[in-house]
């Protein structure tokens, strides 16, 4: 391979890099792990800000009080609460919001290396350039035109507070933090995306069930218990494939195993993409559909479901009638405990169980 051919290689690697387009595939992991970074990040800061302010308060009789660190301070504290008590509604928006967050302390920083102390060279923002970005999960390039945007804003600034020879010494000092904030950013963030990414192949593997490819018990419930504290609404369903004892009794285990995968796939065509589908064991499943909580709109969905079995070919082969028997309870509450939602689909099961099964029944 000749030299140019390299070169095209490396660059394509370093534009692959820098737009990171495989950042879309694991927005929900990345918006979870940029989530308690930002919790993070707000007790560090407190901590910080707070020992700051009191060193300076300590040290008030031989050096002058800076009252931006008590603003800083203030500034950390209100984020904190917020992280503690508001964040979990914004989940979603957690990226731009960590943006939002990072702005005003830049802009601090800006103004405390030019307008509030013109006479000398600045410091602060050239540690915030580098140190604040670290914090946020997101791709270089977006990473790179905030620390570029934010430099660009402190040179004019700059320019127009200070004296030339000053000024001089920050476009300098500014122009070696900028190279090392770039380098850092970008290598630090390739590798986080990458362990991202790996972090999400292996959970993926964890959670799914070897025989049928849906999600493994622990895992599903775990999702739909996520979904309930976010408040999501939806219809919890249990599904039981019926006389399935006598199907292995009579045909064998292995054809049993057929007829387990069969049914699985059938539920899981039948539901949205984003409806959680589980094997809860043997041939049990559960489903908790995203905001079905109209009950019309639920006995539509369940008889799709039903539908969807009989075209099946599902054993068809041994001349077998395979059918399911459903039980289903709506959760339209914002706050409603697990357990309760899933003894009444239980009992609904149970219920469609003794009215002959092959049908579905819906808790009042």
């Amino acid at each position: 391979m000749d030299n140019s051919s390299k070169g095209m290689r490396w660059l394509n690697q370093f534009k692959n890099k820098l737009l990171a387009k495989k950042v879309d595939f694991y927005q929900e992991e990345i918006q979870n792990k940029n989530l308690h970074s930002f919790v993070s990040f707000t007790i560090v800061g407190t901590f910080i800000s707070f020992s700051i302010l009191v060193i300076g308060l300590l040290l008030s009789k031989i050096s002058k009080f800076n009252s931006q660190f008590l603003g800083i301070f203030c500034f950390f504290i209100c984020l904190h609460l917020f992280a503690k008590f508001g964040l979990h509604r914004f989940v979603k928006y957690i990226t731009p919001i960590y943006y939002a967050t990072l702005t005003p302390l830049m802009a601090m920083g800006i103004l405390m290396g030019t307008y509030l102390d013109t006479g000398v060279q600045s410091v602060t923002i050239m540690v915030f350039i580098c140190i604040l970005p670290l914090f946020v999960l997101d791709k270089p390039w977006r990473i790179i035109l905030y620390i570029t945007c934010v430099a660009t804003i402190y040179i004019i600034c700059c320019y127009d507070a200070k004296e030339y020879e000053i000024f001089l010494m920050d476009l300098i000092d500014l122009f070696i933090f900028y190279c090392f904030a770039l380098g850092v950013n970008f290598f630090i963030l390739c590798e986080r995306i990458d362990s991202v990414e790996n972090h999400v192949k292996f959970k993926n593997k964890a959670e799914i069930d070897f025989m049928t490819g849906i999600y493994n018990r622990e895992a599903g419930l775990l999702k739909i218990k996520q979904l309930m504290y976010k408040r999501v609404m939806g219809a919890f369903i249990i599904v039981d494939i019926d006389n399935f004892k006598e199907i292995n009794d009579n045909y064998g285990h292995m054809y049993g195993d057929a007829v387990i995968k069969g049914v699985s796939q059938v539920i899981k065509k039948a539901f949205q993409e984003e409806d959680i589908v589980l094997r809860m064991g043997g041939d049990e499943f559960v489903i908790y559909s995203v905001d079905l909580v109209d009950k019309a709109a639920c006995e539509k969905n369940l008889e799709h479901l039903l539908n969807c079995l009989n075209f099946a070919k599902i054993g068809k082969t041994k001349g077998v009638p395979v059918s399911i028997s459903v039980g289903c309870s709506i959760n339209d509450k914002e706050q409603i405990d697990f357990n309760r939602l899933y003894r009444d689909s239980d009992k609904s099961l149970y219920e469609a169980k003794k009215k002959g099964k092959g049908c579905f029944v819906i808790s009042a």
